[in-house]
């Protein structure tokens, strides 16, 4: 019997031009309070691992995360930042990987444990989509146009067809969008 391989699932939201955030990194525009935040914060439950690329993780600073401590709201999963410059910090829930991420979480996906949540960011996510490691997108529209800043998937050079499994529309016009990734052939 053939073990099943733990998923994929990169929970993003994003604006209608598909950027997860100003150049900045600022996301003034995206909606904040809202009925969608709610259901966002109760489908963490589902996942018991994250991962996060190094401008995500440092992103929580200004919300009051100390580095090399886990993100609060992440706190009954495992952490794992990509980063090449970061210190190696001795945490038991947070490790950072400088490791190639398609390697890494090619590994962690025959380990076993449950869903895997990909937090970001946009050149993480791009890769690990462009590495066939992605299993589902979970994509919350926000009704805003940035016209520029960072990508949701940066890096991605090759088409992937979806198949649509849910959707939502919120009274604040953000619009929640589940896919199943179909191309997982490379």
């Amino acid at each position: 019997m053939q073990k099943t391989q733990r998923k994929v699932i990169y929970y993003v939201a994003m604006t209608v031009d598909h950027y997860i955030a100003h150049e900045d990194e600022t996301i003034n525009g995206f909606a904040m309070e809202a009925h969608h935040i709610t259901d966002y914060i109760t489908s963490l439950q589902d996942y018991d691992t994250v991962l996060m690329g190094r401008r995500t993780y440092e992103w929580g600073y200004q919300f009051g995360i100390q580095p090399g401590q886990p993100v609060p709201t992440y706190n009954h999963m495992m952490q794992y930042v990509f980063s090449q410059s970061m210190s190696d910090y001795q945490h038991e829930q947070l490790h950072i990987i400088k490791d190639d991420p398609a390697d890494f979480v090619r590994g962690l996906k025959v380990e076993e444990g449950g869903t895997i949540y990909l937090c970001g960011g946009g050149r993480l996510a791009g890769y690990l989509l462009e590495n066939c490691l992605v299993d589902e997108l979970i994509l919350k529209v926000n009704p805003v146009i940035f016209g520029e800043g960072i990508s949701v998937w940066s890096g991605l050079k090759r088409t992937i067809e979806l198949s649509l499994l849910d959707s939502k529309v919120y009274n604040n016009g953000v619009i929640f969008l589940h896919y199943q990734v179909n191309d997982l052939t490379g």
